[in-house]
C-alpha cells in the first residue's frame, strides 16, 4: 500500500470520525476532524499529481525537511493554496453569509476552525466568542463536501482522460 492509498483511507476514516462525533453532540471534534480529512484529501492529491505540484509558487519556496514524501511537509494553509493554483478548487466565488469568497477561501476557514484544537490559538479570544454547535458544524460539512467533491471530480477527470488516451492508441494500432 503506497502513501496516497493511506492518506485517502485516513480521509475517510476522520470523516467517518467526524461523523460519530457529530452524532455524540461532540462538534468541536467533528469539527477537528472535518477538517482533518480534508487535509488528507489534498495530501493524497498532491502525491497523485507531483509533477504539477512542483510547478506551483509554493513548492518553489519551501524547504522540505524530507528528500521522499514532500507532500507530507506542506502546512495545511499551503495545501489549499496549491490546490487553488492548480485549479482543484473552482475558481468561481459566490456570497455565502455576507461573504464573498472561492471554495479556497471556506477550505481555509475550516482550516482556521479546525486549529482551535490548539489552546493557543483559542485562549488569545474569548471563549464565549466561539460556539461550536450543530450549526457550525453543518457549515463546516457543507465546506468539506464541496471541496471534496471538487477533488473527486478533478481525479474522475484525469481517469476519463487517461482511458480516452488508451482508446485512441488501440485504435490506431
Amino acid at each position: 500500500m503506497n502513501i496516497s492509498d493511506r492518506l485517502t483511507h485516513l480521509s475517510v476514516f476522520y470523516h467517518k470520525e467526524a461523523q460519530r462525533c457529530s452524532r455524540g453532540r461532540a462538534y468541536l471534534a467533528a469539527c477537528v476532524m472535518q477538517g482533518a480529512a480534508l487535509e488528507g484529501a489534498l495530501q493524497c492529491l498532491c502525491f497523485l499529481y507531483p509533477d504539477e505540484v512542483r510547478k506551483t509558487a509554493i513548492f518553489q519556496r519551501k524547504r522540505f525537511k524530507h528528500k521522499r514524501n514532500k507532500a507530507l511537509d506542506f502546512k495545511y494553509h499551503e495545501l489549499i493554496k496549491i490546490a487553488d493554483e492548480l485549479g482543484w478548487f473552482p475558481p468561481r466565488r459566490f456570497l455565502v453569509w455576507g461573504k464573498r469568497t472561492n471554495v479556497a477561501g471556506w477550505a481555509d476557514e475550516l482550516r482556521k476552525l479546525r486549529n482551535y484544537v490548539h489552546p493557543g490559538v483559542w485562549a488569545p479570544e474569548r471563549p464565549e466568542s466561539t460556539k461550536f454547535g450543530k450549526g457550525v458544524y453543518g457549515a463546516v460539512y457543507e465546506i468539506f463536501d464541496v471541496a471534496n467533491s471538487w477533488l473527486i471530480h478533478r481525479v474522475m477527470q484525469n481517469i476519463r482522460r487517461h482511458m480516452a488516451r488508451g482508446e485512441r492508441k488501440k485504435k490506431g494500432r
